[in-house]
């Protein structure tokens, strides 16, 4: 009997260790908006990265919207990751990092992560939809994978989206 609970302790510990989340993605979409202000000093822009580190900046201010190729290093790929694993956002529902407290005007946040799936599995991937307002344990280490996903937008690629 002991040598039977053992076993099945064995394989459900082995069946738990490969059903574990997984933190590989294929695609983030991060978006700031700069929220309600008058319309000269309004404007909002979306990055697209995708795994292999091909980047899209899309940049609207005054109602146009202008579109930035950009290449991500593997530098910063791996400063996103390790980001992506300090935020927890794998880990942790959505509901579970939202914040109660919400707040009206001012800018806004927001992260959409599709996870990498196998291309033989006919099933959409999942996503992630990190709140735009989290709780204050969370901040710190959402406004750090904000940062980092914008810093891995080239500097010149920001100066001609801002007019520069």
């Amino acid at each position: 009997m002991l040598k039977k609970l053992l076993l099945i302790f064995i394989i459900l510990s082995a069946s738990g260790i490969s059903f574990s989340q997984s933190s590989r993605w294929s695609s983030i979409s991060s978006s700031y908006s700069k929220g309600p202000v008058s319309p000269e000093y309004q404007y909002n822009y979306t990055i697209d990265i995708g795994e292999s580190g091909s980047g899209k900046l899309y940049y609207t201010k005054s109602s146009v919207i202008n579109e930035f190729d950009f290449n991500v290093s593997k530098k910063c790929l791996k400063k996103i990751n390790k980001a992506l694993t300090k935020s927890k956002v794998f880990i942790l529902r959505p509901d579970e990092i939202a914040s109660e407290n919400a707040t009206v005007g001012g800018p806004e946040r927001s992260i959409t992560i599709t996870k990498w799936q196998s291309p033989d599995l006919d099933a959409r991937p999942e996503v992630i939809i990190v709140p735009s307002q989290v709780k204050e344990l969370y901040s710190s280490s959402i406004n750090n994978l904000f940062k980092t996903i914008e810093n891995s937008v080239p500097a010149d690629v920001w100066k001609k989206a801002k007019g520069e």
